[in-house]
């Protein structure tokens, strides 16, 4: 479904990722996890399109550029880290914004964005400012809106593009947004997500791609890359993998420093 083969990708004069070369199946939710600055976000941006890049990607055996952006919006979905909304928008028409390249009617526009804030737990704040809710909530509204623009009656072979989805939210909804995300996934669709919480990566993801210096490190399963020497080098930090009593994966501890 994704296919990139990129030598290299670049910010300005400055390279931030080489030798790119991935292949990603759908029915997958994929982690991307990595140390602060090991490139994580760009290339979340680089799938999103907003970065030049050298090589191929391909979405579903299509050049990533050369899709047109009205075909493309059902097909490809991005929530940014820092979302920024207009302001005076209710969260419901933030949420039904992701209805932009459809032709339905606003009414139409409008169930779609009902039945999502209900999925989100955010029907009682549909008629209120986005700008008046906490930042998990507004986190939770742009999810909404992302899942929103990828609703379709036939889904498949979708890509949604997430990072750091669940920074600022409670454990409860924690939960919640990824059990939406796992249930995406396995509709046929691919889901990649930058995460730094390794244990709900852990519990969620079906891959895991490890970024660090400047490449791609590890490709593989949780059980299989959430090991303590493959996280002490990609980390810097002493850990401790034990298997989660109810679900066998591993849980990862870290000590403090003394």
């Amino acid at each position: 479904m994704l296919d990139i083969d990129v030598s290299n990708l670049s910010i300005g004069r400055q390279q931030v990722l080489t030798s790119l070369n991935l292949s990603l199946e759908a029915h997958q939710f994929v982690a991307i996890v990595g140390e602060n600055g090991a490139g994580k976000s760009t290339f979340l941006n680089m799938l999103a399109g907003e970065l030049p890049y050298n090589g191929s990607i391909y979405l579903n055996g299509r050049e990533l550029n050369s899709w047109d952006a009205l075909k493309l919006a059902p097909i490809r979905a991005v929530m940014e880290q820092h979302q920024a909304a207009p302001e005076g928008l209710s969260v419901k028409e933030l949420v039904a914004m992701g209805r932009y390249w459809s032709q339905e009617s606003d009414a139409d526009a409008e169930q779609r964005a009902t039945q999502w804030l209900s999925r989100f737990d955010l029907t009682p704040m549909g008629e209120r400012g986005i700008e008046t809710l906490s930042g998990g909530e507004q986190q939770r509204a742009h999810l909404a809106r992302c899942l929103c623009q990828l609703d379709k009656d036939l889904p498949g072979e979708q890509l949604l593009l997430l990072d750091e989805p669940t920074s600022a939210l409670d454990v409860y909804h924690q939960h919640a947004v990824l059990h939406e995300i796992k249930s995406f996934s396995q509709k046929g669709n691919l889901v990649l997500s930058v995460m730094h919480d390794l244990n709900l990566a852990s519990l969620y993801a079906d891959q895991v791609i490890v970024l660090g210096n400047n490449c791609i490190q590890h490709v593989d399963s949780p059980e299989s890359v959430f090991r303590e020497d493959i996280l002490e080098r990609t980390y810097r930090t002493p850990v401790h993998v034990s298997s989660h009593p109810s679900f066998l994966k591993p849980m990862i501890f870290t000590e403090p420093r003394h």
